[in-house]
């Protein structure tokens, strides 16, 4: 297993036992945050998995043709989450607005350590 990897099943792990102590605690609100985040995470790991199948499967399995892959999968994938939170504040929906921002937030991180990894 790679570092990077790693250090998002660490975070699953972290967020993990966040959202067990929030439920403890009874706030609620405060652990579907992390739960949000544990999403985010696991959907950066299976986009790792399905960007190494996609540049074997076009014959071009190189560290650059994966980092290529990788990374315009994970500026694709906000698309939609920057639209919804222009919407919420638009209609100054507060919830909406926070998990929106937790969503972008989680993926900016991980690209981060992507990117400073490569």
């Amino acid at each position: 297993m790679n570092e990077f990897i790693a250090y998002i099943d660490e975070l699953i792990v972290e967020y993990q036992e966040q959202e067990t102590e929030l439920i403890a605690a009874d706030r609620k609100d405060e652990a579907n945050f992390a739960k949000i985040r544990i999403n985010i995470c696991d959907i950066c790991k299976t986009l790792y998995g399905a960007s190494e199948k996609i540049v074997q499967a076009k014959g071009v399995a190189t560290a650059e043709a994966f980092k290529e892959e990788y990374l315009r999968q994970l500026t694709r994938l906000p698309e939609n989450w920057k639209m919804s939170l222009e919407k919420a504040k638009e209609h100054g929906d507060s919830t909406k607005i926070v998990i929106e921002e937790i969503k972008l937030e989680t993926l900016q991180m991980i690209r981060d350590k992507y990117e400073q990894g490569e």
